[in-house]
């Protein structure tokens, strides 16, 4: 979970302030909801006349979207912001994300910052930033306002986010205390942006939410559920893949799961979070499944959509866990065979039931778990890219890999692929036959017909 720098349009070119206009820095750490959340905050600086400069430069304020899902996620947030005040002293701090909710709630300190804003009122921190700092808006020209395109400009690929909040309260996470109850976008505003995406020449869309598979007419979508509205989606001219971010194992509905194998633009990839193999594990977890279930809703998405990837997140050391309940968990992940896998030491978070459970698991232990976890998982990612040599693939080329010649993009599955190509690929899809896999990619040789493909405009 590493910080995420986003940078706006002048950021990117690295073009200069003209006149004396404020500089903003931005940085993300967390989820896709806060790389949304925080693409639509860099939006809307620029549009009032801000320049966007990278973390690493002398800024005017400072802006961070911090998580706390983890305690180490709390760490990493602490230290990005002493980066940020670091490199630009005297700046205005604009502080939110789910960090700044656990404190609240918990009554921890704070870094001293010139606004703190609610996850609830995320969107609004420059309106709270100028009334909190008036000499920033008398510096401010405000730009044409031009096509509204709150996603991101800087990636082939852009992040929708359709839903917020989460009321699955299980006994280890935080989230329900940080974003509250579920709630859609309407449709028609979800559809709206889209197409302003596709009109950017993005050719991918990564939907996105707390618990999207809440999404639907009983939380304010307007009607749409979520596998209405990915038909939708994928119907829109110009977009050629629609992804799922992740989505918990008892919303992969037979509906939904026939959504992908009736569309192809829908990603052949779905990140289920297992969390623990162990049917006894996930009820002290209040998980709304149990270890079958889950297998069987893996068997039937792979029996549905050939070639399907599904990757997932697990939790070691949750309180009370036993040698015998890992050993469940191990078995579930051969048996799976899980593309990628995010392995988790279990992390108390404040005001969560897991937090003041008996039979806490040591560290040591928990590191042990994670290393003997992190190896098995390893094996399967490896045996499954294995399966993909010799096979074609259509891969969105996303730019140069650093340091290097070669082009480097995703396929549907989600395996990142690099091979050889001219520059101006980029945007534009490509078929490419796999040569070889390693650890977390795989390369290839772009296809003859590859070669006339017409690059993005």
């Amino acid at each position: 979970m590493n910080a995420a720098p986003v940078l706006g349009r002048l950021g990117e070119a690295g073009a200069e302030a003209p006149g004396s206009a404020p500089s903003a820095a931005f940085c993300t750490l967390g989820c896709k909801v806060n790389q949304y959340e925080t693409q639509r905050l860099v939006d809307t600086f620029e549009r009032a006349g801000f320049r966007v400069v990278p973390p690493g430069a002398r800024a005017d304020v400072c802006v961070l979207n911090s998580c706390s899902v983890t305690a180490t996620a709390e760490q990493k947030s602490r230290q990005a912001l002493r980066r940020l005040l670091r490199r630009s002293e005297g700046a205005a701090v604009v502080l939110t994300g789910c960090w700044v909710e656990m404190a609240r709630r918990t009554g921890a300190p704070l870094p001293e910052s010139s606004v703190l804003v609610p996850n609830a009122t995320k969107l609004e921190a420059l309106d709270r930033l100028l009334e909190a700092r008036p000499d920033l808006a008398s510096r401010l020209a405000r730009r044409p306002t031009g096509a509204s395109l709150p996603a991101s400009l800087v990636r082939t690929r852009a992040v929708l986010k359709v839903q917020d909040g989460c009321d699955q309260h299980c006994a280890f996470c935080s989230i329900p205390l940080t974003r509250g109850a579920p709630r859609s976008r309407p449709a028609s505003d979800v559809l709206a942006e889209a197409r302003a995406v596709a009109t950017s020449g993005r050719r991918e869309i990564v939907v996105t939410g707390v618990l999207l598979g809440s999404y639907g007419p009983d939380t304010g979508s307007g009607g749409p559920s979520l596998p209405d509205l990915l038909r939708a989606l994928a119907a829109i001219e110009g977009i050629e893949r629609v992804r799922l971010s992740s989505i918990e194992p008892n919303h992969a509905t037979p509906e939904l799961l026939d959504a992908i194998a009736e569309t192809p633009t829908l990603c052949r990839h779905l990140h289920l979070p297992l969390q623990s193999g162990s049917s006894r594990v996930l009820a002290a977890m209040g998980r709304p499944y149990r270890r079958e279930a889950f297998v069987a809703t893996c068997r039937d998405a792979q029996r549905l959509v050939p070639g399907l990837a599904i990757t997932t997140d697990i939790i070691v050391g949750f309180p009370g866990e036993t040698r015998s309940d890992f050993a469940e968990t191990l078995a579930v992940v051969r048996d799976v065979g899980f593309a990628r896998s995010h392995v988790f030491r279990y992390s108390a978070r404040p005001g969560t039931p897991a937090a003041t459970t008996p039979d806490q698991v040591s560290d040591e232990e928990k590191e042990a778990r994670a290393r003997e976890l992190s190896e098995a998982c390893r094996a399967e990612q490896e045996r499954w890219l294995r399966a993909l040599v010799g096979t074609r693939q259509q891969v969105l080329a996303e730019g140069k890999e650093a340091g290097g010649g070669l082009l480097a993009g995703y396929t549907s599955s989600y395996v990142r692929v690099t091979f050889a190509g001219p520059r101006a690929l980029v945007g534009s899809m490509v078929g490419v036959r796999i040569l070889g896999a390693g650890v977390d990619q795989a390369w290839g040789q772009m296809e003859a017909e590859a070669q006339a493909a017409r690059p993005n405009p």
